[in-house]
């Protein structure tokens, strides 16, 4: 087996194991803890939620930006042949700034409240996206055919 295929395959388990680690120690293990934070200092607390509230609330940002944009911008009649086509990007717009803003201030009162799951789901959605990628590169690998010649041994 070509070593670059054992390479992907390493990948898939790799990225596997640790999305199932992460599952078990931040998902499951603290529900049947009651989800609750232990008791941090303030330092400790703030060193964690300050990176991933920066992340989250920019992202949220992002999304309300877009969707503002889309609210507010002024757009040139459409020609007459793509009239009958109803347009629902002001409608959808609207609703992204709607979700936006409601994710960011349930965002915000959990961590007030200092919740667990603020925390968690963004940071996992993090995670996961990182090991999806791993994941993906890993299967790439492996089902790549290789087009170079074999070279015969001596």
């Amino acid at each position: 087996m070509p070593r670059a295929r054992i390479y992907g395959y390493l990948a898939v388990i790799f990225s596997l194991a640790l999305g199932a680690a992460f599952f078990y120690c931040a998902g499951i293990e603290q529900m049947l803890q009651g989800a609750a934070i232990p008791v941090l200092s303030s330092n400790a607390y703030y060193a964690i939620a300050v990176p991933i509230g920066i992340v989250v609330l920019g992202v949220l940002g992002a999304g309300f930006w877009i969707g503002w944009t889309i609210l507010t911008i002024k757009v040139a009649p459409p020609m007459p042949e793509i009239v009958e086509k109803k347009d629902y990007a002001k409608v959808k717009a609207f609703f992204l700034c709607l979700v936006t803003l409601a994710i960011a201030g349930l965002f915000v009162y959990g961590l007030v409240l200092r919740s667990y799951w603020a925390l968690a789901v963004p940071a996992a959605a993090v995670t996961l996206v990182l090991l999806g990628m791993v994941f993906w590169v890993g299967i790439a690998i492996i089902t790549t055919r290789s087009t170079l010649p074999r070279v015969k041994g001596n």
